[in-house]
Formats: C-alpha cells, structure tokens, sequence
C-alpha cells in the first residue's frame, strides 16, 4: 500500500467516526429512534453523570428508550463542534464540544434548557464504527442551571403524560 492509499484510508477511517457522532446528534434532533439505535453497539456505557442522570453500561434498546423523553419537548438542536477523531485500530475516540438547546412552550411561557459541555464518544470498529459508550462533561448552563432543570422536568412530564395513555 502506498503511504498516498494509507493517508486515504486513515481520513475514510476518521471521517466515518465523525459520521457516526454526527448522527448521534442528528437523530435525536430529527427523534429517529430507529436511526439513533443502530449507531450502538448491544451495549452502551453512558455517563451523563453531569447533569445527574445515567452512568451505567446498559442495553443500547433501553438508552434508546429513555431518550425519548426528549419528545416531551418542542424542539431540540444538539449542535457539535470542534470534532477531534482518534482511531487506534479498531478502536476510536471521537471528542467534541456540543452546544444542546431543548425547548418547550408551556402555556404562555417558553422554557428553554441548554448546556455547553464537552462529549466523548467511545466507538468500536464492528460493520463499521459503532458507539460503545458516551461521556457528557458540561462546561456550563448558559441560562442557568435551574432553567435547564425545569425545562427537563417539563419536557419528562409532558413525555409521560403522553404515553400513559
């Protein structure tokens, strides 16, 4: 192999990693359920310990599943920059900064909750790159922490409302 078909290879490779994050954010944004699902490996070990939810390694049916609660909100934009592929075989890191808005109207109010933080996506080569686990650092609550709270707290009561009937 030439070092012009390797240096091709490697940027498919990292390229692919990046695609994969990128539609993490996608999907959830889009509630492609299906789409969101298959990026993941059967298990997933997730830490969203920062913003006191899951830390855990967990079916990726059941990560799926709880994060449709995010269609108790109107709208949701899980915005990733700053992407930084590393692969190491089979193995990769992808880390980014993710700009998260989630937003919901409320009678005659709208709330919105949102977060700058830092994500490290665990992924594995397996039928291409594959998710094996998360990790959400936040770095701050731009409207404040107690705007992101109730504007989860509504958005996971709206969610359950819905599908208790």
């Amino acid at each position: 192999m030439s070092q012009r078909s390797a240096a091709i290879d490697a940027f498919l490779d990292r390229d692919a990693a990046v695609a994969a994050v990128t539609s993490y954010a996608s999907a959830l944004d889009a509630r492609d359920w299906g789409a969101y699902r298959a990026l993941f490996t059967d298990e997933i070990a997730i830490d969203y310990g920062a913003i006191g939810s899951l830390v855990a390694i967990i079916p990726a049916d059941e990560w799926t599943n709880r994060c449709r609660a995010l269609e108790g909100f109107d709208a949701t934009a899980h915005r990733l920059h700053n992407i930084v592929a590393a692969i190491d075989g089979d193995a990769a890191l992808v880390t980014s900064i993710v700009d998260a808005a989630h937003f919901i109207a409320l009678d005659d109010r709208e709330l919105m909750g949102d977060l700058i933080g830092h994500y490290a996506h665990r992924l594995v080569r397996e039928n291409g790159w594959k998710i094996a686990g998360v990790t959400l650092t936040v770095v701050g609550y731009p409207a404040g922490k107690a705007a992101f709270d109730a504007a989860f707290d509504a958005a996971r009561a709206i969610f359950a409302e819905r599908h208790a009937r």
